[in-house]
């Protein structure tokens, strides 16, 4: 039997009510139904084993994953993990969060709803999140080079080494913005030394996903009845079949030239979770 891997995504746990929010009382919901029916969650180190020695992922396990850094990561999200001795992974946009390296002159952004690098060290050494890149500019590429694809990258790398005074090797994934790449930008990650790479999609990561193209589900705002129901299309009795006719639907409702959805886009709360990531 082929276990496959659900990879949940999050942005923001707050009250802000923005179409990245979820609510901290929601998110509690997710975790307890998950917890009491023995769901578990992976570190990256664990997962990156099972991914390359082609060995059964081990039953009811899954990823947890947030997006940019946002400061209620450590403000009201690390609190709910610990309560169910979860773990999580918070791909970071270097360029935002708050420190001595920070860029004052990013225009329409409020860096104070995101981390400080000693908020992000702290929740690293905690062992309750671990971080790991989400490029450093959050761009949308669109017609970038090879090498200034590999520039941001690279920089992106830099400084999560610096700031968390952690070997650089360390940091080996990658969330793609928006859930958008192309060849050529992934082509530039793994010679950055980013050879685990992610999109967004709705469905579970299995032995034959792409390690370039690896699968998330974004979940912001979702009830718990929707959360149920979209966790069960991907690991339940049907799970087969959703994970093979998904893609073959998605192609059909889609362009053949995908367009990054933007910021905004509707996530599983709503109509469609396939490209609601940031």
């Amino acid at each position: 039997m082929t276990i496959s891997l659900p990879i949940l995504l999050y942005h923001r746990i707050d009250q802000a009510r923005s179409s990245l929010s979820t609510s901290p009382a929601e998110f509690r919901r997710h975790l307890q139904w998950l917890s009491e029916r023995g769901w578990r969650t992976l570190s990256l180190e664990q997962f990156a084993f099972y991914a390359r020695s082609g060995k059964e992922l081990p039953a009811h396990s899954f990823l947890l994953t947030f997006d940019d850094g946002y400061a209620c990561l450590s403000a009201s999200a690390a609190d709910i993990l610990r309560e169910f001795n979860f773990s999580a992974v918070c791909f970071l946009c270097t360029r935002l969060l708050r420190g001595p390296q920070q860029d004052n002159n990013l225009a329409g952004v409020d860096n104070s709803c995101f981390l400080d690098w000693n908020q992000a060290r702290a929740l690293q050494q905690s062992g309750v999140v671990e971080f790991q890149s989400h490029t450093h500019s959050h761009e949308k590429f669109g017609e970038a080079t090879q090498r200034e694809v590999m520039e941001d990258l690279g920089t992106s790398r830099e400084w999560l080494a610096h700031e968390l005074r952690l070997p650089k090797t360390m940091f080996n994934h990658l969330a793609w913005p928006w859930g958008e790449s192309r060849e050529s930008w992934r082509l530039a990650a793994m010679r950055c030394g980013l050879q685990y790479q992610y999109t967004v999609s709705r469905q579970a990561y299995s032995r034959s996903s792409p390690m370039q193209q690896m699968p998330r589900t974004c979940y912001d705002g979702a009830t718990l009845a929707n959360f149920q129901t979209q966790f069960w299309l991907q690991v339940g009795p049907l799970a087969g079949l959703w994970n093979s006719a998904y893609p073959v639907l998605r192609r059909l409702r889609r362009p053949a030239i995908e367009v990054p959805a933007p910021e905004n886009a509707t996530t599983v709360a709503g109509v469609d979770a396939s490209n609601g990531a940031s």
